[in-house]
This record gives C-alpha cells, sequence and structure tokens, in this order.
C-alpha cells in the first residue's frame, strides 16, 4: 500500500510539470497542419550541431586526462564559464568578433565580406555553446576508470585502439547518447539564436515564437508546438533502444560508472605515451574559448556602468533558490518513491521513475513554454501568485530532472560501509558526508549546480512564452538588450552572471578537495596509447 501512495506522488508531480502545459496544447490544437519544412530545417540543425558538440567535448575529456592537475581545473573552469553564457549571447557574441557589426578593424581583418549570419554560424554557435555540457559529461563518465584497471589492461597486452574500446569506449558510449538528446532537445527549442544569426531560415522554434506574439494565432501557435516533439519522440526511441542494445550485449554496463576510481586516483595515473593529435585539439577548443571569453568580458565591462543589472540579478538569484528548493523537495519524494519501487518491483521498479523524470528533461522547452503561456492566459488566471506560479513551473522541468538524478547519481560513488565505518571512528554524521560523499562527486555537485542556477538565470526557454520582456530577470533582459542592438551591455550582464557561477563554483571545489594536493604539478602523462 506505502508503494502505490509513493507512485501516486509521482504521478501528481508528473501531472504537474508535464500535464499543465500539454493539456493546454491538445485543448488548443487546431486540425489544420502547418508546412514540416521548417521542423526539418530545425532537426537537421539540431543533429548536426549535437554531433559536433558530443564529438568534441567526448575528444577535449578523453584528452584531458593526459595533463597536469593545473592545466585541467584551468580548462574545467574555463568551460564552466563559457557553460554559463546562453547560446544567443554566444551568437550574438561571435557575430561582434566576426559580423560587419563587430570590432571594425579586427572584424575585417578577420573576414572582409562576411556578417555571420547563415547556417554555417548557427552550427558554429551551438557546437560552442553546448561542447562544454558534452565535455563535462563525459569527464563525468571517465571518473570511473581508474590507473589500477588502466595498468592491468596494458600488462595483459592491450595498447592503443584495444586499450581504449576495453577500457574507455563503453564509459563514453553509456554517457554519449543520453547526452546527444539532451542537447538536440535544447536547440531544436531554441527560438532566439536562429533568429539572430539566421534569421532567413524557417525553424519551427522560432516560427512559435513569433505567432504566440500575433493576436488569433493561439490554435496554429499550439499545433506547431506539439509537432515540434515528433523529432524529439524519434530521437528519444533511437536512444532507447540504443540502449537496450548495449545493455544486452553488455548486462554489467551499468556498473561500469561505479567503478574503482577515486576522487584521488589521479596522483596515481597509469604509466603511458602523451598523444599529441588531443592535446592539439585541446589546445586548438582551450584557445577558441579563452579568446572568445576575453573578447566577451572587454566588450562587456567597457560599456555603460550605468547599465542596470542588480535588479535581474537579485530577482533571478530568488528565483533560482525557489526553484532549487521546490526541486529538492520533489526529488526527495521521487527517491522515496525509487527505493520502494525497487524494493518490489527490483529493477524494472527503479527506471520505471527514472524514465518520468528522464522524460522532464528531454521535453521541448518550446512546447512547455507555449503550453504554459496558453494556460496562464485562461480567464481567471490573472494574479500575482499565479504569474510566479508559472514563472517557476517554466523552469521546474529540467531543474527537477537535473536534481532527480543528482542525487541518485550521487549514491554508487559511495559505499553504506564507508559510511557506517566513518560513524564507528568517531566523525560526525555532517562530517562524514562531507569527507566521503561530498568528495566523490566533485563534479557531479558542480555540474547540478551550474545547470539549477544557470537554467534559472540564463537557459530556461519557456521564460520567453511566460513572462513578459519588461519582467526583471536576467534572460528576459538579455533577450531585450539584444533585440536593441545593445550589446555591450547584454555582454557585461551574461559576463556579471557567469563570473558570479563560476566563482562560486570554483569555492565549492577548492573546499571540498582542498588547495593543497589538488595543485600537485608532479604528474605522469596519462593516455588510452
Amino acid at each position: 500500500m506505502r508503494t502505490w501512495l509513493w507512485i501516486l506522488c509521482v504521478v501528481i508531480i508528473a501531472a504537474v510539470v508535464m500535464g499543465t502545459p500539454y493539456t493546454a496544447l491538445v485543448t488548443t490544437a487546431g486540425s489544420d497542419i502547418p508546412s514540416l519544412k521548417p521542423l526539418l530545417n530545425s532537426s537537421m540543425i539540431a543533429v548536426s550541431a549535437t554531433c559536433a558538440a558530443v564529438a568534441i567535448g567526448t575528444v577535449v575529456a578523453l584528452a584531458a586526462a593526459q595533463f597536469r592537475r593545473r592545466t585541467v581545473i584551468a580548462l574545467d573552469l574555463l568551460f564552466l564559464f563559457q557553460l554559463t553564457i546562453p547560446h544567443f549571447v554566444i551568437g550574438a557574441g561571435w557575430r561582434t568578433i566576426l559580423g560587419r557589426t563587430g570590432i571594425t578593424q579586427f572584424s575585417h581583418f578577420l573576414c572582409q565580406n562576411c556578417s555571420f549570419t547563415g547556417v554555417f554560424p548557427l552550427l558554429f554557435t551551438y557546437t560552442m555553446a553546448f561542447a562544454p555540457l558534452a565535455y563535462f559529461g563525459q569527464r563525468t563518465a571517465l571518473r570511473s576508470v581508474s590507473s589500477t584497471e588502466v595498468d592491468a589492461a596494458r600488462v595483459a597486452g592491450l595498447y592503443g585502439r584495444r586499450l581504449f574500446a576495453i577500457v574507455y569506449w563503453k564509459r563514453l558510449a553509456l554517457v554519449a547518447p543520453a547526452l546527444f538528446a539532451f542537447i538536440f532537445s535544447a536547440i531544436i527549442s531554441d527560438p532566439v539564436t536562429p533568429n539572430i544569426i539566421s534569421p532567413h531560415i524557417s525553424m519551427t522554434a522560432t516560427d512559435v515564437w513569433f505567432s504566440s506574439n500575433a493576436f488569433g494565432n493561439k490554435h496554429l501557435e499550439a499545433t506547431m508546438a506539439l509537432l515540434l516533439n515528433i523529432p524529439v519522440v524519434l530521437v528519444i526511441v533511437s536512444v532507447t533502444f540504443l540502449y537496450i542494445h548495449l545493455l544486452r550485449r553488455s548486462p554489467a554496463l551499468t556498473q561500469l560508472l561505479r567503478g574503482n576510481g577515486t576522487q584521488r586516483s589521479w596522483l596515481y595515473p597509469p604509466v603511458g605515451s602523451s598523444a599529441r593529435i588531443p592535446a592539439i585539439i585541446v589546445a586548438l577548443v582551450g584557445s577558441v574559448a579563452l579568446f572568445f571569453i576575453s573578447v566577451m568580458v572587454f566588450r562587456g565591462f567597457s560599456a555603460d556602468p550605468a547599465t542596470p543589472i542588480s535588479s535581474a540579478i537579485i530577482n533571478t538569484m530568488g528565483l533560482a533558490f525557489l526553484v532549487l528548493l521546490c526541486s529538492l523537495v520533489l526529488s526527495s519524494v521521487a527517491l522515496a518513491t525509487r527505493r520502494s519501487c525497487g524494493m518490489r518491483w527490483g529493477l524494472v521498479g527503479r527506471r520505471g521513475v527514472d524514465v518520468v523524470f528522464a522524460l522532464m528533461a528531454l521535453l521541448p522547452g518550446a512546447s512547455i513554454g507555449c503550453g504554459l503561456r496558453i494556460a496562464a492566459n485562461q480567464p481567471g488566471i490573472h494574479s500575482a501568485w499565479s504569474s510566479l506560479w508559472f514563472i517557476v513551473l517554466a523552469c521546474l522541468p529540467s531543474s527537477l530532472a537535473m536534481t532527480y538524478f543528482l542525487m541518485v547519481y550521487i549514491g554508487p560513488f559511495v559505499s553504506r560501509s564507508e559510511f557506517l565505518v566513518a560513524l564507528l571512528q568517531g566523525v560526525g554524521p555532517l562530517r562524514a558526508v562531507t569527507s566521503t560523499i561530498l568528495p566523490r562527486s566533485t563534479n557531479v555537485l558542480i555540474i547540478g549546480f551550474l545547470t539549477i542556477f544557470s537554467n534559472a538565470s540564463v537557459l530556461a526557454v519557456p521564460l520567453l512564452w511566460v513572462s513578459s520582456p519588461d519582467v526583471p530577470l536576467i534572460m528576459l533582459r538579455l533577450f531585450t538588450l539584444l533585440d536593441a542592438a545593445k550589446y555591450s551591455a547584454a555582454f557585461q550582464i551574461s559576463m556579471t552572471v557567469s563570473i558570479v557561477i563560476v566563482s562560486i563554483a570554483g569555492a565549492i571545489l577548492v573546499g571540498i578537495n582542498g588547495i593543497g594536493v589538488s595543485f600537485s604539478s608532479k604528474r605522469r602523462n596519462v593516455s588510452w596509447l
């Protein structure tokens, strides 16, 4: 009986988070089917950019294992900084560098006849925006690779491609499909970046965005928002069948991420020579990212210092805290449901709960925002509390899903026996948690924190539908400034937020790991060659 009550709680959560927008879309959608060309354009661009971002992120994550710890930390902070910049701000930043509206002498030196518009600039923008996410995802997967495992494989005669296939490839293949599905959904739901970089190409999310601002197009808007789910569903189904195929070939594949690697396994790296080609790729990607961030910081902080940003940052921090609080409470309920279902039905019960929250993370933000906008404009729903509720609900799906998987993912890093041993040694419960759980999941905590905070501040696409542009939130303020061609002011806000997020993340990293051994430069080269 208790299990069914927990299941009912998860059903209610899913009904509120996912049922509210999609019920409004289904009841409002018309019978006329619009042209499918924008949907095809969106799908092709999303697939191409996602493949490029996942490939670059994977190569950089794999090659980062051969660098010294100090270099890896600098690379992490660089990609963390870039990860906190919205897609459309990255596009506008590169347009100021390479386009005709950019830094006059420098832009003419790089490209005299281009305006940084079209398909390839759009693909480049999305690749640069999401490659850091793929990098951190694959870095988290590779944390379970221990030096002992690599050395044992080399003693067994495995080198080069065989060593890569046996030790590294399965872990990378386990995370890459999930990254592909998430990045694909985020790209296909973005209405702003195509309008800035490639305004002449018809994209479904952009058409839904413009239809929401037109009078009398509610039925067409809802229909296009529902059609946007078709490619996302196809990707989800493909990824699901891929995981089924992988798990049938290797039933113990999910156990690889648990591994025996520890937070300080880098102090005892495997023996091997460095790989020059991956190192060159990392240097190239890092140089491009560093150059872009430097230009953004220069353009942003050379703008008018009177740009009003304090109210937007304060309001967004308050919204992020509220969304994080809701996510933690609801995730706790979901974890209790997962545990109860696992005790009754085993692996099938746990995976059933996981699927619900995976759908929350993968549903198109444009569809959620459009549905929430239609629901918010129903007669009798115009109070201040209802507006706040819809704003929180716009940020909640992806934040809740990320919080849930973050809390699930921490579990495999710490065994119950280690926690009990720490308690028996006289260590307090809080100290035992901070000394065993947190050091083994540093990257997971940082990624989760950045995702939740950044989602509430600059990455929550549904906010474009449920809030008016004059609402003092960071993402809406950025859109308003870019729409008015005030690039420097937008860069100033974005860089300020990024500096705050990266500073807090760096403080968390130093506080958990300590600063002494983390910056040790004595390290042998690590490579899978």
